[in-house]
Parts: C-alpha cells; sequence; structure tokens
C-alpha cells in the first residue's frame, strides 16, 4: 500500500467501483479514496478515478463470482452506510473476499488453521470482517424499522413523506414501495443527506434534493391524531384509554415529520 496515493472519485457507487477496478489494472494500492466533495489538502500523487460503467459492472459481477451471491449486497449496502472511511474499509474487504472467498460473508465457517486445510481469516481480517457485516446489519435493521412506521400524506395525485435516517437507506426504500405502491405516484424525501425517492408511472428513481417545501394542510394536533391512531394500529397495540398521552409520545416520535411540512 502507498500510503501517500489518493483516488479521487464522484461519491457514486459505481465511481467507488471503477477505483477498485483503477487499482488492479495500475496494480497499485491507493492509501486513501476520498469523494470530490470535501476532499482534503491533497498531495502530487492523488489521482482522479473517472466513473466508468463497464469497469463498475465487471467488479460488482465479480463480487458474486469470486466471493459468492450475498457479497453484491453487502458491499452495496455497506457502501450506503454512515461507516467511517467506507470506502478504503470495502476496499480491503473485497481484496480480502477475493481471498477468502465466502469466509468474509459469515463467521460461521471460520475454525482454527490446519494444515491442509483453506486459509481463514487472521484476528485483524475478522475485525475488518465484521466492521462490514455489523454496518450492514445495522442498515438492513434501519430499513426495517423505516419500512414499518414510516407515514405518508396526499398531496394532490402524489404521497410524500420526510425521513431523517442515519444511513442512506433511500435506494432499499424505493424498491420497497415501488412494489408496494405500484399505481401510486410518491416521493420520500430524506432529511439527512437531501435525496429523494420519486416515483410516477414511468419508473422510480433516487436523486439530488436539497430542500423541500410543503404546505400546512392541517392543523397541528388533527395531523397527531391521525399519526397516533394509525401508528397503533400498524403495531397492532391497544389504543391507549388517554388520548393526551398518546398524542405527547406521537409527538415526540414524529416531531421532525410534522416539521417539515413547515418546511423540510
Amino acid at each position: 500500500m502507498n500510503d501517500d496515493l489518493e483516488y479521487i472519485y464522484d461519491g457514486t457507487f459505481e465511481g467507488f467501483l471503477s477505483c477498485v477496478c483503477a487499482s488492479f489494472m495500475r496494480r497499485e494500492v491507493p492509501g486513501h479514496i476520498y469523494v470530490e466533495e470535501g476532499v482534503p489538502l491533497l498531495g502530487e500523487t492523488a489521482t482522479w478515478i473517472p466513473t466508468d460503467w463497464k469497469a463498475a459492472q465487471s467488479v460488482y459481477v465479480s463480487l458474486s463470482r469470486k466471493i459468492g451471491m450475498e457479497a453484491q449486497d453487502v458491499v452495496k449496502e455497506a457502501f450506503l452506510t454512515h461507516l467511517p472511511n467506507k470506502e478504503m474499509i470495502l476496499f480491503r474487504y473485497i481484496c480480502l473476499g477475493y481471498r477468502l472467498g465466502r469466509l468474509v460473508l459469515s463467521e460461521e465457517d471460520w475454525q482454527e488453521e490446519t494444515s491442509g486445510q483453506k486459509a481463514v481469516p487472521d484476528l485483524c481480517q475478522r475485525k475488518l470482517i465484521r466492521t462490514v457485516l455489523s454496518a450492514v446489519t445495522l442498515y438492513r435493521a434501519e430499513v426495517k424499522n423505516v419500512e414499518g412506521t414510516i407515514r405518508f400524506r396526499s398531496f394532490s395525485d402524489v404521497m410524500i413523506s420526510c425521513i431523517m435516517p442515519k444511513n442512506r437507506i433511500l435506494p432499499s426504500l424505493a424498491d420497497h414501495f415501488e412494489r408496494r405502491f405500484i399505481r401510486n405516484n410518491f416521493l420520500v424525501y430524506d432529511k439527512t443527506h437531501q435525496m429523494a425517492a420519486l416515483h410516477r408511472e414511468e419508473g422510480t428513481m433516487v436523486t439530488r434534493m436539497d430542500h423541500m417545501q410543503l404546505p400546512v394542510l392541517y392543523d397541528e394536533n388533527h395531523v397527531y391524531t391521525n399519526l397516533w391512531k394509525s401508528w397503533y394500529d400498524h403495531m397492532q397495540i391497544q389504543t391507549p384509554a388517554d388520548p393526551k398521552y398518546a398524542l405527547n409520545e406521537m409527538k415526540g416520535r414524529l416531531w421532525w415529520e410534522i416539521r417539515s411540512g413547515e418546511g423540510a
């Protein structure tokens, strides 16, 4: 590894895979991989890696061929997490996967190495694998949580919702709600990462959205009342006898969502 060698890319998943391909094609190992925006002061060895769709596809296909089918989802979902320094962590994870195969996908097959057996991860490698798999587990848990608790509001011919996730879960949410709301237009705004998933009859796309302004259609208490009633119904929990208790609890849970109607 050359600690002074820095790769710069556009921040997309395809751009990251292009960096992986470039490293193998050039027979060099970068010490850092940075996103184009917010790059620190660069040295003379900084290299811009353009997004190459064919190169990205070749790496993506190799994940399933050399590691296992699950590797594609693991790498893609880990890339969408807020894991610090995720580019270099995933770069090392992919390289390790090319060497150890399915052993990087689960701890179940790990055993002490004996003569004649296939190599198994050492302690440092196990730490790397656990870091990636733990990030993916948290990502998937957040997706399931938001899928079950998200609430849409109808505006003319589109359903709109605002979320504030820790991870970039919009691609997974878009796939889920595209199957669920086939004939409905919807927009899910990720206020944390300033992105939006838009679905219309023509298809679904995830795009950048810096700001979203929605009109206030209802008085605050009426909106909260509808929210806490539907939430208790969805979770199959008996509705509290005291409406004020339920109203205050839902305000604490969904205050940011109601405020988004006043200007996200």
